[in-house]
């Protein structure tokens, strides 16, 4: 390889390693945005079923306990 082909592969592998990282970073904040959605989902489903429960001990019907009583 003469120093022609050398600077080449260089500046190739450069570009190259600035693309893997902006992908890496755009693959960490997708996944934590994942995450965030995943436990914002589990939380909703918590509060649903606690709610579901509180309506059944007083006998009256979801709806009817949202309303009056949050």
């Amino acid at each position: 390889m003469n120093k022609d082909d050398i600077k080449q592969f260089i500046k190739a592998f450069v570009d190259f390693s600035k693309h893997a990282e902006a992908q890496e970073m755009y693959h960490n904040a997708k996944q934590s945005y994942l995450d965030y959605e995943l436990r914002k989902r589990k939380s909703k489903k918590i509060i649903e079923s606690e709610i579901e429960q509180k309506a059944a001990e007083l006998e009256v019907t979801v709806d009817y306990y949202m309303a009056e009583f949050m």
